[in-house]
């Protein structure tokens, strides 16, 4: 057989693996198919493994590793797809955003359902294929069919988990630490039974119980994923339940405040106009204006804050969003902390950051503008301004010193002590991976001023 169509087959069989892993990442993470992606994981895929085989054959020919060939073969093989697997994250992170311990599992999961598959077909081919004289035939069916075979069932597979949502809850999975860690050890697991049972059962015979076995191990792996991560997101749930009620409740205190500030500036009010009635008889015009004066600036200091508060809160349609600035707000008022809230026209949900992502980054600007501002007349301004193309945010906060801006990028700098500093890591990971977000910093009129602009989805 021909140098030149050996290397075809093996070209062919990689290109074939390489496109099936990175369709069974993408839909297991509940994305659609880009090209230039995936043109550029099957190309580091095909260059990548041409090197490790390089490896293998020089390895072979410098020393006697074939007194070894089991244990070498095992760990060449993990570390090969623990390598792969790592580059197919980092590309599903450049080009769609995601996260990059998310990908990573995508990925030992995408593995293990596209080698399962491929080793099942190509045992199955070569056990029960005629012998044929002719060796081009023999190697399409096989090494082709085999590989060719992956294309189709990826498809299938993805087509179910999308129709069964299966990256809603997948994301679920990596909400807490923990339960991140658990999942890319299974995944990884997973991904290197075959490794193992190569190793242990080296001559096992393919067969029909064999095939159903391993397919098998497939649906239940998946499904076991997708119960822990609907356990996953049936805990998120109750937890965002929670804070809902929590958001509630200081939306509720908001208002009895309001209600209380009114009853007081009706009952002033009611002695300053009768005040105002004797300067009116006696025609005292001065004095009127005077009193028109001081009762425009009194009842801006009472009411007008707290009126500017509830009519920006109500301008946000995203439910959220507006429970979120509430307890914000909330908290301030119990630190003795000046707020101030403007939102100038509706804000919905159209920018391209999911809502979690954008509660938690404004979460984050928020708490360290409290956290900075001074312990005496602290002021924290908060700005959302809704507009065609994108939704721009602003939260300033003053300040006793000013902060180091060269400071802020580096990870885990902080001010608040030893073990904070973590928010504005995650606020820049969360950023980085929106498409299109800038993020700004920068100090003006005595305010330390953090803007971010989201783009319209």
């Amino acid at each position: 057989m021909p140098l030149s169509f050996r290397l075809f087959s093996v070209g062919f069989s990689l290109v074939c693996f390489g496109v099936g892993l990175y369709a069974l990442a993408s839909g297991i993470l509940g994305k659609k198919m880009k090209i230039l992606p995936c043109l550029i994981y099957t190309i580091y895929y095909l260059l990548g493994n041409a090197l490790i085989l390089a490896g293998i054959v020089g390895a072979y020919a410098l020393a006697d590793a074939y007194e070894y060939e089991k244990v070498f073969n095992f760990i060449n093989g993990t570390i090969g797809n623990l390598l792969h697997s790592i580059v197919l994250a980092l590309v599903l992170r450049r080009f769609l955003g995601t996260d990059f311990w998310q990908g990573l599992a995508a990925a030992f999961l995408g593995d293990f359902i596209a080698y399962t598959a491929n080793s099942v077909l190509q045992e199955a081919a070569a056990y029960y294929s005629p012998t044929f004289g002719g060796m081009y035939l023999y190697t399409f069916i096989t090494i082709f069919i085999p590989y060719l075979a992956v294309l189709p069932i990826a498809a299938v597979v993805v087509w179910i988990l999308r129709k069964s949502s299966f990256y809603r809850y997948f994301s679920h999975l990596f909400s807490r630490r923990s339960w991140a860690a658990g999942t890319l050890l299974f995944s990884f697991l997973l991904m290197c039974v075959w490794q193992v049972l190569d190793w242990l059962y080296p001559d096992t015979a393919p067969g029909v119980g064999y095939s159903i076995f391993f397919f098998a191990l497939i649906v239940v792996a998946l499904f076991w994923v997708q119960f822990l991560a609907m356990y996953a997101a049936g805990q998120d749930k109750i937890r965002a339940q929670e804070e809902t009620i929590a958001q509630n409740q200081a939306h509720m205190e908001l208002l009895e405040e309001l209600q209380q500030e009114i009853r007081a500036f009706r009952h002033d009010f009611t002695n300053l106009f009768s005040g105002l009635t004797l300067q009116a008889q006696e025609g005292d015009l001065a004095g009127i204006q005077e009193f028109m004066r001081k009762t425009s600036s009194y009842f801006d200091e009472k009411l007008g804050q707290e009126i500017q508060q509830m009519d920006g809160l109500n301008h946000i349609t995203l439910y959220p969003l507006r429970s979120l600035l509430t307890a914000k707000l909330a908290d301030m008022r119990k630190r003795e902390i000046h707020s101030a809230l403007e939102v100038l026209y509706p804000v919905d949900s159209k920018v391209v950051m999911e809502t979690e992502d954008l509660l938690r980054s404004l979460g984050i600007l928020i708490d360290n503008a409290m956290e900075a501002a001074p312990q005496t007349a602290g002021t924290v301004r908060i700005v959302l301004l809704q507009e065609e193309k994108e939704l721009y945010i602003a939260v300033a906060n003053n300040y006793d010193q000013a902060p180091e801006l060269s400071a802020l990028s580096r990870k885990g700098y902080t001010t608040k002590g030893k073990g904070r500093g973590t928010g504005l890591t995650s606020y820049r990971r969360i950023v980085s991976r929106c498409k299109g977000c800038v993020a700004r910093t920068y100090l003006k009129d005595g305010y330390f001023v953090q803007e971010l602009r989201l783009p319209a989805a």
